[in-house]
C-alpha cells in the first residue's frame, strides 16, 4: 500500500497534504488532526503542524479539542483535564464520572451519566455542571447558539426541546424520531413510514411524504439549500421546496454540499458534483468526504 494513499485534496482534486499515517480528519476552526506516527498531530490548510499530541480524540470546536489529556486551546495548552478510565468507558472531569463527554459549542459541552435514572447535563470550560436534569439519550451539542434535547420524563405530547445556553426553553416537538439538530433552520422528522422537514417553531416545511429509508435520520440535512434523499436504490437531491434538483443517480452520498461541492459516488468510486449536478472532480477515490476550508480527506484508489 503507498503510504500516501490518504490525504487530503483541493477543489481541483489534487492531492495537497497527504496523510502517510492513516486516515486524518476534517478541518475544523482553521485545524484537522492527522495521524503522525508516535502521535498525532493538528495540521493549518497548507499541512504545516500547529500541535503535536499523543492522542486526539476530536477536532477543534468552541476553540477546545478533547486529547488524552483533556480539553486543549489552539495553543496547546491544557484548559479542561479529563481522566479516562475503564478502557475509555468513563471521563472523570472536576472530580465527576461521565460515560461520555461531547464538544464544546456557546461555552458548554453535553456530558452523560450512567444509570437508568441518569440525566444528562452540561458543563463549563472548567468542569462545572451549569444546566442539567436532560435524559434520554446524550443531550446535544450547541450549534449556534441551540441546543435539541431529550427530556427524561417528558410531558404528553413533548418529545423534545430547543434550548438556548441557559437552559431556556425555545421550542417543544411532539415528534418521536427526528435528527439531532437544525441545519439552515430545518430538522428532519421521521412519521410512520415517511420523513419531511419542519422549522424551528415545528411547523412542517416539507410534508412527510419523503420514503424512509433504514432509518438514516441523521445522514439527511439541508445545507447550502440542498439535501440528499434517497429513491429507488439511487441517491440524489432535492431544494428546501422538495424539488428534485439533482436526479437520484448516484449509487452513495457522503455528507451533504459544503463549500459548492458533494461527495458522491459512481461506478464505485467517489467524486464531487456541483449544485447543477454536474462533476467539478470526476470519480476516483475509495472514499471522499466534504470539503472544508478548501480541503477534503480522500482515500485513493489502488
Amino acid at each position: 500500500m503507498s503510504a500516501t494513499r490518504y490525504g487530503f485534496i483541493d477543489t481541483t482534486g489534487e492531492l495537497v497534504i497527504p496523510s502517510p499515517h492513516g486516515t486524518p480528519f476534517t478541518f475544523n476552526e482553521g485545524l484537522a488532526r492527522m495521524p503522525a506516527g508516535d502521535g498525532w498531530a493538528f495540521v493549518d490548510v497548507k499541512g504545516q503542524q500547529a500541535l503535536k499530541v499523543r492522542r486526539a480524540f476530536s477536532g477543534f470546536s468552541d476553540g477546545l479539542a478533547l486529547t488524552d489529556t483533556g480539553f486543549i486551546d489552539t495553543r496547546g495548552t491544557l484548559v479542561l483535564p479529563v481522566a479516562f478510565k475503564a478502557n475509555f468507558t468513563r471521563y472523570v472531569i472536576a472530580g465527576a464520572a461521565y460515560s461520555n463527554v461531547g464538544r464544546f459549542g456557546s461555552g458548554l459541552a453535553p456530558v452523560m451519566r450512567s444509570g437508568a435514572k441518569a440525566t444528562d447535563g452540561y458543563i463549563n470550560p472548567q468542569g462545572e455542571v451549569v444546566l442539567d436534569g436532560f435524559g434520554g439519550g446524550l443531550a446535544r451539542p450547541f450549534l449556534k447558539g441551540k441546543a435539541l434535547v431529550a427530556l427524561k420524563k417528558p410531558p404528553k405530547g413533548e418529545y423534545w426541546r430547543l434550548i438556548d445556553p441557559k437552559g431556556a426553553c425555545l421550542a417543544t416537538y411532539p415528534f418521536e424520531t427526528m435528527s439531532t439538530s437544525f441545519s439552515e433552520g430545518l430538522a428532519l422528522v421521521q412519521k410512520g413510514k415517511t420523513f419531511g422537514f419542519v422549522d424551528e417553531a415545528g411547523t412542517w416545511v416539507l410534508e412527510p411524504t419523503i420514503s424512509c429509508w433504514e432509518g438514516e435520520l441523521s445522514e439527511c440535512w439541508f445545507n447550502e439549500g440542498l439535501a440528499r434523499v434517497k429513491v429507488k436504490g439511487r441517491y440524489g437531491f432535492i431544494d428546501k421546496k422538495g424539488a428534485q434538483v439533482i436526479e437520484p443517480r448516484f449509487e452513495a452520498v457522503n455528507g451533504a454540499f459544503s463549500e459548492g461541492l458533494a461527495a458522491v459516488k459512481e461506478g464505485g468510486l467517489f467524486g464531487y458534483v456541483r449544485p447543477d449536478g454536474s462533476w467539478a472532480v470526476t470519480p476516483r477515490f475509495a472514499v471522499a468526504q466534504p470539503f472544508s476550508h478548501g480541503r477534503a480527506v480522500v482515500l485513493l484508489a489502488e
